[in-house]
């Protein structure tokens, strides 16, 4: 099924198309996952100091939510960017399955020609020796 897909024409033109896409949303994520990181760092650093100093309870409440937020944000772009390298490399697994089914077929219909042709000559030699 796989090497009925990859064997289409118009996947080989958008296969260049694709790893671009893949490697600028990789390159996105990352951005996103780093922006994340500082958040969490900021808002971590504001939490310990507001817990320190006693303040109303509304800042205390907001610090809290925005300090949630970036780690919500931190998990999701982590994890994102985390399968999506999985699912870049599914991709690229399957693709060298297919162009490796692909050469398999190619070396087992030469071997059937070969052994056939084997078998040809040793019954013509068999046959000129007698």
């Amino acid at each position: 099924r796989w090497q009925k897909i990859f064997m289409i024409s118009l996947w080989s033109k958008l296969a260049f198309f694709w790893n671009k896409a893949f490697l600028t949303i990789i390159i996105l994520l990352i951005v996103l996952f780093f922006d994340a990181v500082r958040e969490v760092k900021k808002y971590s650093a504001v939490y310990a100091s507001e817990r320190v100093v006693n303040v109303n309870t509304s800042a205390y409440d907001h610090i809290q939510m925005k300090l949630f937020r970036s780690q919500r944000n931190l998990y999701i772009s982590g994890f994102s960017l985390f399968l999506w390298l999985v699912l870049r490399r599914i991709v690229t697994l399957l693709t060298q399955l297919a162009k490796g089914m692909i050469t398999q077929v190619a070396l087992e219909t030469q071997v059937n020609n070969t052994t056939e042709a084997a078998k040809k000559y040793l019954t013509e030699n068999e046959k000129l020796q007698q």
